[in-house]
């Protein structure tokens, strides 16, 4: 598929992390999950409708659901957030935000090992910075594997 047009930047960021002393009262590994990464975009993200592709997913009945309920018009945020929370983990899936139909932000889920975030929006990608300060650029081939073209929904 086309590249989204636009200054989209990308960056990609570790999916595992260790526990700061204290957080959550655990220690060890903590995994990013997407629930995670919708409430971090805040207001950006709310009024968003998804579309998902999932590797697989029509051998997890939980990942055929999510797919299902995004096909068509998407499927909002809030929903999204509904079927997903608190601890659901991809191993390599597509989340795209649009904003009527204008892409505005992927999320994508590769190898449950790392996270990229797609976005015309650099108050959204400072955020995610902020959260994760390991986030580097994305390397620009992983922007031409978005599966959904930038100006319109429908797969």
């Amino acid at each position: 598929m086309a590249r989204p047009p636009g200054p989209f930047q990308s960056i990609t960021f570790a999916a595992w992390r260790d526990r700061l002393p204290g957080q959550n009262g655990a220690s060890g590994r903590h995994y990013v999950t997407l629930a995670e990464l919708l409430v971090r975009l805040g207001s950006f993200g709310l009024g968003l409708t998804w579309k998902v592709w999932i590797d697989a997913a029509r051998l997890v009945p939980r990942f055929a659901e999510i797919e299902k309920a995004s096909s068509g018009a998407g499927i909002g945020t809030l929903e999204l957030l509904a079927l997903v929370a608190p601890d659901l983990q991809f191993v390599d899936a597509d989340f795209a935000g649009y904003a009527g139909d204008e892409l505005r932000v992927v999320l994508r889920e590769f190898d449950s090992t790392s996270w990229d975030l797609c976005t015309a929006d650099a108050s959204v990608v400072r955020e995610i910075r902020r959260h994760f300060p390991d986030a580097v650029p994305t390397l620009e081939d992983v922007l031409q594997e978005i599966p959904w073209p930038a100006n319109r929904r429908e797969i």
